[in-house]
């Protein structure tokens, strides 16, 4: 099962008052259907956790046609480029009524969940089939720029709701906070065509953070002075 398809029909949480779907809704089904993909080959959640590792999201890049919206069933559709043995390329595409409205390229550490650290991936990947040669955007993912003046935006106090499953801030939240703090017209209008985003450091409950702009395209998060999530918006 070298490529990977899920449906979902997206429902009245997944949308922003205009129909829409919510960009972090948009990662989450990615990044779900990435995991359902991960189980059915034998390194999901389960697997890992027995040898003390999880994947961790280091690198997503989106680019958007159009936003699927409430009711509508979509086909999200993902394969593995590449592997190194401590890092996957994970790539996406979602459908509807096959047309690609939406490609996403992601990059996925082995996480040691005991020493908070990249690790070296404990099981066998000989089953596994990579396309290397098959990418989804127009650019790949890489590194944001981070050494530009960054302006306060809003304060935050990291809350259990905001937890996953490995007991620290879930990945989706870092954007749910960016946007938050923007201006609803800004997203509302959805204008927005590529999303990219850099995981940067884990945060964990209680953690107190800043979330700050640069001319209304670089966002980031920060704590006690250090970078922790780079977010850029291309309208």
């Amino acid at each position: 099962m070298g490529i990977f398809e899920k449906e979902w029909t997206l429902n009245f949480t997944q949308c922003y008052p205009n129909g829409q779907l919510k960009y972090s809704e948009l990662n989450n089904i990615l990044q779900i259907t990435g995991s359902d993909h991960s189980e059915s080959l034998g390194f999901g959640y389960k697997k890992m956790i027995a040898v003390d590792q999880s994947w961790v999201l280091s690198r997503m890049l989106i680019e958007i046609d159009a936003l699927p919206k409430y009711t509508q069933t979509i086909k999200v559709r993902t394969w593995l480029q590449d592997f190194t043995g401590t890092r996957a390329i994970r790539n996406f595409e979602l459908l509807l009524d096959d047309q690609v409205l939406i490609t996403a390229s992601s990059l996925w550490v082995v996480f040691n969940i005991k020493s908070r650290r990249a690790d070296i991936f404990a099981l066998s990947t000989d089953h596994m089939e990579f396309y290397r040669d098959r990418t989804a955007t127009k650019k790949p993912v890489d590194k944001i720029d981070g050494n530009v003046e960054f302006n306060l935006m809003t304060e935050y106090k990291v809350k259990l709701s905001d937890l996953d499953i490995v007991y620290h801030a879930n990945n989706v939240k870092y954007m749910e906070w960016c946007f938050d703090a923007m201006d609803p017209k800004t997203i509302l209008d959805g204008s927005m065509k590529r999303l990219e985003m850099n995981f940067l450091k884990e945060l964990n409950y209680g953690d107190e953070v800043s979330v700050q702009e640069f001319n209304d395209e670089t966002y980031c998060i920060q704590k006690d002075g250090k970078t922790h999530f780079l977010m850029q918006i291309k309208k």
